[in-house]
């Protein structure tokens, strides 16, 4: 039975892939919770946020087009330094908001609304741009994709096969996978933004 070839790659693959990738963009993860950061704060930054992190990962893509893969297996202290990096940024994302979301969560009903409405009425302190590159370094910096691209994309890539344009196939696929997610994020976040801002909801996310 002749197999079905899309753009040079077996459609078995790029399903298999896709299945894959399905999963991962499905879990929650740093990326997830960044996004809601910023399109709690406009949905127009959710998207700019969401279109920083397929950057990056189409970077990952071509990072496992290029063999990478094979060096992280020679020196893993370059994946396991990629690893304190995005801890490290992680934490710097999310302390600021956590004590503000607890101060506001402990304090009397009637400050912590004052102090909501004065969070809202600055919802342009993140521009388009903070938010691209903001989403760009946190999938840039996260371990997760990058085992992804780096350990499970390359038994999907048929041997003698162009290796970076079926690998940036595959980042192709999951982009559209992922992107597809996050906007569905970013609409949800969007109507229900009152509820996401109050001080206790702040506090759990």
């Amino acid at each position: 039975m002749p197999t079905l070839i899309v753009v040079g790659m077996p459609f078995s693959a790029l399903l298999g892939f896709a299945g894959v990738a399905l999963v991962v963009a499905l879990s929650p993860g740093p990326d997830t919770f960044l996004l809601l950061r910023y399109a709690l704060n406009r949905p127009r930054n959710g998207v700019a946020s969401a279109m920083g992190m397929m950057v990056s990962i189409m970077g990952w893509a071509a990072l496992a087009g290029l063999g990478v893969a094979a060096l992280l297996k020679t020196y893993p202290a370059i994946h396991q330094g990629i690893a304190v990096a995005g801890g490290l940024y992680l934490l710097y994302l999310g302390l600021g908001p956590l004590i503000t979301a607890r101060f506001l969560a402990g304090d009397t009903s009637a400050t912590a609304r004052i102090a909501t409405r004065s969070l809202a009425s600055n919802a342009g302190e993140f521009t388009f741009l903070q938010s691209f590159r903001a989403g760009m370094l946190s999938s840039a910096l996260n371990p997760k994709l990058g085992l992804l691209f780096l350990a499970l994309m390359p038994p999907f890539i048929p041997a003698g096969s162009n290796l970076l344009g079926s690998a940036l196939l595959l980042g192709l696929v999951y982009t559209v996978i992922g992107f597809a997610y996050l906007m569905a994020l970013t609409f949800v976040a969007a109507r229900a933004v009152a509820w996401f801002k109050t001080p206790a909801v702040g506090v759990r996310l």
